[in-house]
């Protein structure tokens, strides 16, 4: 018996112990740290384009009278004189910045209605000689599918319109010949966003708006493309662009107004 109660006794003290030690605190584990996302690479994307404008407006300066214009694409390239098109782009899936330049050249002459001198109609040449560069940055908006990249975007529009205008009768003496250079700049807000249908097919959009008290500008164009290879691409879609100013008074004032719209092919690169 009182081996019995030695072994019972034993027994009871392992026991005890057991429990005593599964009370006393155990060490945790250190937390997993939480992982940081890293920003993604930068991508630059260089466009040639070729844009088939069409013309619509008017322009005046001075004394001159405003002059009406409209120009298909056709009776553009009749007239045309040179244009240089391209654009630069950057993004990182957070953060997009942009500049868009255009420059381009035409001249034309015809008749017009106007009341000088004791003519009621001259001959009138005039030459349109256009630059324009769109700079911008933008942030991201967080909505729709992965495959959609949309950025609310803020920049500057530079203009700078050289027009040369001459008004000519067949009367030495009631001729006359102008020309104005005028520049200026307007702040532009807007979107611009692609949509990935897959590897090789995407969906470009882009329109801002903006401008002062007697000034004006926007533009909108939409475009499909393809990737032909991880750093070659091509586009095809529509733009449009408007543009007015005001400048100076009645004596030394500058009129212009003009409408832009035509379809534009585009050849990208990557990298």
């Amino acid at each position: 018996m009182k081996r019995l109660a030695r072994v019972v006794a034993a027994v009871a003290a392992l026991a005890a112990g057991g429990a005593a030690a599964a009370d006393l605190p155990t060490k945790k584990e250190p937390p997993a740290p939480i992982p940081v996302a890293q920003p993604a690479a930068w991508r630059t994307e260089i466009t040639l384009y070729g844009w088939a404008t069409s013309l619509a407006g008017s322009a005046g300066f001075g004394g001159l009278p405003t002059m009406p214009y409209y120009a298909s694409f056709g009776k553009v390239l009749e007239h045309f004189e040179g244009a240089l098109m391209g654009s630069v782009l950057a993004r990182n899936g957070t953060y997009i910045v942009g500049l868009d330049a255009i420059w381009s050249r035409i001249g034309g002459s015809g008749t017009v209605q106007v009341d000088y001198g004791p003519f009621s109609a001259a001959g009138v040449d005039l030459t349109l000689t256009q630059g324009m560069a769109t700079a911008f940055g933008g942030l991201r908006i967080p909505v729709g599918p992965p495959n959609l990249e949309l950025y609310g975007t803020v920049g500057a529009r530079y203009m700078y319109s050289g027009n040369k205008l001459t008004l000519s009768t067949p009367v030495p003496g009631f001729g006359l010949s102008t020309s104005a250079n005028k520049s200026w700049v307007n702040p532009v807000a807007g979107l611009a966003g692609q949509y990935r249908f897959d590897d090789r097919w995407f969906m470009n959009g882009l329109a801002d708006v903006g401008g002062w008290s007697n000034s004006a500008t926007g533009q909108a164009l939409a475009s499909v493309g393809y990737n032909w290879t991880a750093n070659i691409a091509t586009t095809l879609g529509y733009r449009v662009m408007y543009n007015y100013e005001k400048q100076g008074t009645t004596a030394g004032s500058f009129r212009f107004q003009q409408w832009m719209y035509g379809p534009f092919a585009g050849l990208k690169f990557s990298f």
